[in-house]
Parts: structure tokens; C-alpha cells; sequence
């Protein structure tokens, strides 16, 4: 997905605007090697959001940071052991409990501070967990076909801010007459939702919600360039079948409490009990 160090938004329960500048999110370490469509882009100016949104600007950027602290439950070698450090395992799993918790809040306080609709029930903000994963997945498929083919219109659409201008740049740095095909072989497990939590913006009727769903599959990336002969030729090292694990980080805005659609903001990583004790040290400082 994405090569790219990402600063963190908001740090509470998605309700105070309390800045961070500590740069934590970048992608896993696993993916698909020089075959991956991998879109690098510097990083941001620490304050640019926190500079456009205290000016009460009426539209709000599509990319806004990641949420601070957004928890990502690890797996493989990344899981803090049971047996060989039974205290780091049961506060990493006491953490784990209480940022969930924090996460279902924060969308509980969304939804009842956004408008009335006919019915107390019914509110501008609607919460469709279970369409999640499946627009993830959509959209995750999506965006490498429109990078491959170029389409820097349907990316547009697709991609918030940062994550498009990566694209379009590499895009732009092809070879003349370079040809690009990607393909997704087969999902490798089941695309699962692993974090959903919301924020509201210094704006009024501003929000954010994000969402991040681990998308493992197998993917292939081929590149193909004229040929001394005139025809295309595969370059070599390209077109081979990687195993890929992505955490795809989706955003949805609201602005002035109408919604807007989903985009793909980039990817993050899994969350270590080291991460969980930085956190700690930096609301200490």
C-alpha cells in the first residue's frame, strides 16, 4: 500500500481536539516486495491540519492524520507472550479491552451528538459496522486496478489527500510506454474488521470516522516495457505471486453533519506492548 510515516490526529475519546505529533503508522513489514504497488510520500508538515483546521476553514482536508492511539491487536511475533512475561501480557490485554472500549464510545458519542432525524432513533451519523469489511475489500481492489491502469480520476474518488499524491507521483515516474497489470491471485484468510472509531473536529458539524480492516491476500504485480524487438516484454523480477497483509485504514468525513463517502486514507501497522508503553510516556511528559 503505502510506505509512508503518518501523524496521528486526535489522541482522546474522539471528542477533544488535543493534537499529537508523534509519527507511529507506517505499513507492516509484510508486503509484496518490488512487485507491490507501494507509493511512497513525504512526510506532512507536522502542523498542517492542526493550522487549517483552528482557522475554521468550511471544508475540512481529506487527509486529517490517523487517529492517535489507534489500537491494532498484533498477531504472529508481534503478540506479547503468555508464559514468558505473564504481567506484560495482561496489561498489553487490559489496554487492548480499554481502547476498545474507548473506540465503541467515541462512535456511541458521534451518533448522539449528530442531528435528529424523524425519530430519536434516527441520526445523521449512521453506524453500518457490517459494511465495513466489504467496502474495504472493494475499495482495497479498486485502487490497485486504478493504479495500474493509470487512472488517476478514479483515484481521485478513491484516495484522501496524501495517499493520492503518492499515487499519481509514481504514476507519473513510469517509463514512456511502460504497461502495468496487477492482480489479486486469492485472499489468503478472511478480510476482518480490526479497529472502528470516530472523531469529532473542531468544526461544527465536522467528524471523522476510520476504520482499519486487515486484508491478507496474494497479489501480483507485472510490468511489462518495449522490447528491443518491438514487443512488450515482462521486466524482470516482476510478475510473481507475493503474500500481502495490509491493514487498510478507511475514513469517512461528515461536514456540516452531511456524509461523505468512503476513501481509503493508507495503511498502519500492528500495535506492540512498546507502542502501548510510548503512549504512555508521551501523555506523561
Amino acid at each position: 500500500m503505502a510506505h509512508c510515516l503518518r501523524r496521528p490526529l486526535f489522541s482522546a475519546v474522539g471528542l477533544s481536539p488535543s493534537f499529537s505529533r508523534r509519527c507511529f503508522s507506517q505499513l507492516p513489514a509484510l508486503h509484496a516486495g518490488p512487485q507491490a504497488p507501494q507509493p511512497s510520500r513525504p512526510r506532512q508538515q507536522a502542523d498542517r491540519s492542526i493550522k487549517v483546521l483552528s482557522k475554521g476553514m468550511q471544508a475540512v482536508p481529506s487527509d486529517i492524520g490517523l487517529l492517535d492511539k489507534t489500537f491494532i491487536t498484533p498477531t504472529g511475533s508481534n503478540r506479547t507472550p503468555l508464559f514468558q512475561r505473564p504481567l506484560a501480557h495482561l496489561k498489553y490485554q487490559w489496554k487492548r479491552f480499554a481502547f476498545r472500549f474507548r473506540d465503541r464510545f467515541s462512535l456511541i458519542i458521534l451518533w448522539f451528538s449528530s442531528p435528529k432525524e424523524k425519530n430519536w432513533y434516527r441520526r445523521s451519523v449512521k453506524l453500518s459496522r457490517s459494511t465495513l469489511t466489504p467496502t474495504a475489500v472493494a475499495l482495497h481492489r479498486q485502487m490497485y486496478n486504478s493504479f495500474a491502469e493509470g487512472d488517476v480520476v478514479a483515484l481521485r474518488k478513491i484516495c484522501a489527500d496524501g495517499l493520492y499524491d503518492s499515487f499519481r507521483a509514481r504514476i507519473g515516474n513510469r517509463p514512456r510506454g511502460e504497461k502495468v497489470d496487477w492482480e489479486l491471485v486469492d485472499y489468503n484468510k478472511r478480510s476482518r474488521l480490526i479497529s472502528n472509531r470516530a472523531a469529532r473536529l473542531p468544526i461544527e458539524g465536522a467528524a471523522v470516522i476510520q476504520a482499519v480492516v486487515r486484508i491478507a491476500s496474494r497479489q501480483k504485480l507485472t510490468r511489462w516495457v518495449k522490447g528491443r524487438s518491438g514487443s512488450m516484454e515482462v521486466v524482470p523480477g516482476s510478475g510473481k505471486a507475493k503474500d500481502v497483509v495490509e491493514y487498510v485504514v478507511l475514513q469517512r468525513q461528515y461536514e456540516g453533519w452531511r456524509e461523505g463517502e468512503w476513501q481509503v486514507w493508507g495503511t498502519t501497522q500492528e500495535t506492540t506492548l512498546d507502542d502501548v508503553e510510548e503512549w504512555e510516556r508521551k501523555a506523561l511528559a
